[in-house]
């Protein structure tokens, strides 16, 4: 199969460099110090999953014309830069090429349909922990690297099927759904739990578990996202906040989230995605969603400075 990696950071990363070990024609489309850190030395992937890290040359660009169209053109930029980046497209579209959005948030969907035609997009959730660790290297934290793919009309086509078993062979656990909207959802309220907490107290999730007011604030956060996500037409299950309590359960007591990262870092992040969106949709159905706003609103602040290139926030004491 050939692939295109479109933002070769954690998630792309990670996945691109598990699609090249089993032998599939892989191109990383990145940018900066990442790319000729990767054209120089290869790619290094260093995984909790893996014996030993993976190094490997691979092939890394950032004309997408050099690749031309490819089997599946896997999107992972950050949902920020999901309207600049889909303008790139183009050469890399076939008569079946599927791009598979791998991105957080429920909104690059519509906003990749609008801009390189429905037909071509697949939804995906993915549930990994990994990040640029430095110019070529890629780290995995934590998660099951597990993937939820399908096609937007729910039909399971040959090109769904295909993307499934390359990602079967790379040995993370891999489903199609007949609703990914809804699966998309599902992540969706969990990880705005998840970046949402962890960013605005600083603190892993070990340590929320063990704090129950605050532990109650994060499933707060995934009942005000389900409520919305309801009221806007998705068939998300009851019982959300038995499930988002199992999945932080699962997690290792020092996983943060790439919301925090980015925050701890100086970066933008994807506040606009995760919070903001929640509270936005909130508004227009008329859904409350006080817990979304307090984090958004204590976050911003932050992002703004980050977007805006001027010096870092920190806190001030006294």
């Amino acid at each position: 199969m050939k692939v295109a990696v479109v933002g070769a950071g954690g998630i792309g990363g990670y996945y691109g460099a598990l699609l090249q070990r089993t032998g599939h024609n892989v191109t990383f489309l990145a940018r900066g110090a990442h790319l000729a850190a990767m054209r120089d030395r290869g790619l290094r992937l260093e995984s909790v999953g893996l014996p030993e890290p993976l190094q490997m040359r691979v092939r890394a660009t950032d004309r997408p014309e050099e690749v031309g169209p490819v089997d599946l053109a896997l999107f992972a930029v950050k949902s920020y830069d999901t309207d600049t980046t889909a303008q790139l497209l183009a050469p890399l579209l076939g008569g079946e090429t599927a791009v598979l959005t791998l991105q957080n948030g429920v909104e690059n969907i519509e906003r990749l349909s609008e801009r390189i035609g429905r037909r071509y997009v697949l939804g995906g959730a993915c549930y990994v922990f990994a990040a640029i660790a430095s110019p070529g290297v890629i780290t995995h934290t934590g998660g099951p690297g597990r993937v939820v793919i399908g096609e937007l009309d729910g039909r399971v086509t040959p090109r769904v099927q295909a993307i499934r078993d390359a990602f079967a062979a790379t040995g993370v656990p891999v489903e199609l759904s007949a609703q990914i909207l809804a699966a998309l959802w599902e992540k969706y309220l969990f990880i705005t739990a998840q970046g949402g907490m962890t960013a605005l107290t600083r603190l892993p999730i070990g340590i929320i578990r063990q704090s129950p007011t605050t532990m109650e604030m994060y499933l707060d956060v995934a009942s005000e996202v389900a409520r919305v996500g309801r009221a806007h037409g998705v068939p998300i299950p009851e019982g959300e906040r038995d499930r988002v309590r199992r999945g932080a359960d699962s997690l290792n007591p020092n996983s943060l989230s790439s919301l925090y990262t980015d925050l701890v870092r100086g970066r933008r992040m994807e506040l606009e995605a995760l919070p903001g969106y929640a509270v936005r949709l909130g508004q227009r159905h008329q859904i409350p969603t006080p817990m979304c706003r307090a984090i958004y609103a204590a976050l911003l602040p932050y992002d703004e400075a980050a977007r805006q290139g001027g010096p870092r926030l920190e806190a001030q004491g006294p």
